[in-house]
């Protein structure tokens, strides 16, 4: 079996970790990179080339790693190719339409509370003054501000409501830039949350994210420590499994707090990697999704 990788960098730390797992199962990995690939339609046949090789038809399986910063154009020609890859048979992880999803903070809440997945209180406007006026009639002495588009708790900014000019100046910069207005119920969380690594259905692999007093972004990006857990309480492992399906992710990292005695699930990402959680657990993870992604090609 061929199988591709997307990916930036080949001998990134994650993606040379996929390709020795795949080499180690007995199959051929083909790496590649977006802009490698050129489409070719002519009449009925569909061809995406890429170094002289034909991926709707010699390649069975395609794992794609974090697409990486781009235009708006990139992203949707990206997006589109992958749906034509998918159209035309070939597997994809994850697949084009989870990718969407859980690229868009604001797509996942609402599909989350849709399902009856507990999340945070959020909410989300174009409009400073609309939002500024409807977040002081807000049960939180603080609310976490980040962008819509992002990872790695890069730009999410905490702010105390009672520092009402900071607010509106923070609010009405973000509007004047055209940006959305996301803004969630700070939840005092004891220092810690929980990443649940879910392939197929099951969580493979879980850690605590440690932070030090005085911060509060747990990101591992961001200086979090990861502590591993040895059993997964079975709540927590059934809702991480559980926001994985809702977004159609085969593969998917869950982000979940534990505030009052109660979880929430903060975000999910679907190009999610894994170091921190692989020096805190002896499961292969990168095996275990390379082993996925094969027996799903298969059928």
């Amino acid at each position: 079996m061929l199988v591709g990788i997307l990916t930036r960098n080949p001998n990134g730390w994650a993606s040379s970790r996929l390709i020795k797992a795949i080499e180690s199962l007995g199959h051929t990995v083909f790496p590649f990179r977006f802009r490698d690939v050129i489409v070719h339609i002519n009449g009925e046949l569909l061809k995406v080339l890429t170094n002289g090789l034909d991926i709707v038809r010699e390649v069975n399986a395609v794992i794609v790693r974090p697409i990486g910063r781009c235009s708006l154009e990139w992203a949707i020609f990206r997006m589109d190719l992958l749906y034509a890859l998918q159209d035309y048979g070939v597997t994809i992880v994850n697949r084009p339409q989870a990718i969407e999803k859980c690229v868009d903070k604001f797509r996942v809440l609402y599909l989350l509370q849709l399902h009856g997945i507990p999340v945070p209180e959020t909410i989300v406007s174009e409009n400073a003054s609309l939002a500024h006026r409807y977040l002081m009639n807000l049960k939180s002495k603080e609310v976490i501000v980040k962008p819509i588009f992002g990872s790695r708790g890069h730009g999410s900014t905490k702010i105390v409501l009672s520092d009402r000019d900071v607010l509106w100046e923070i609010l009405h910069a973000m509007a004047f830039t055209r940006h959305v207005l996301y803004i969630q119920k700070f939840l005092p969380h004891g220092g810690m949350d929980i990443r649940a690594f879910v392939v197929g259905d099951r969580v493979i692999a879980s850690m605590y994210r440690i932070i030090s007093r005085g911060m509060w972004k747990t990101n591992i990006a961001q200086g979090g420590q990861p502590l591993a857990i040895e059993k997964l309480d079975p709540e927590i492992e059934d809702i991480a499994i559980k926001s994985a399906k809702t977004v159609e992710c085969d593969v998917a990292g869950v982000d979940i707090i534990v505030a009052n005695g109660k979880p929430y699930v903060l975000e999910i990402n679907s190009q999610p990697g894994w170091k921190g959680l692989q020096s805190v657990t002896k499961k292969d993870i990168a095996l275990e999704i390379a082993k996925y992604v094969i027996d799903k090609a298969k059928k």
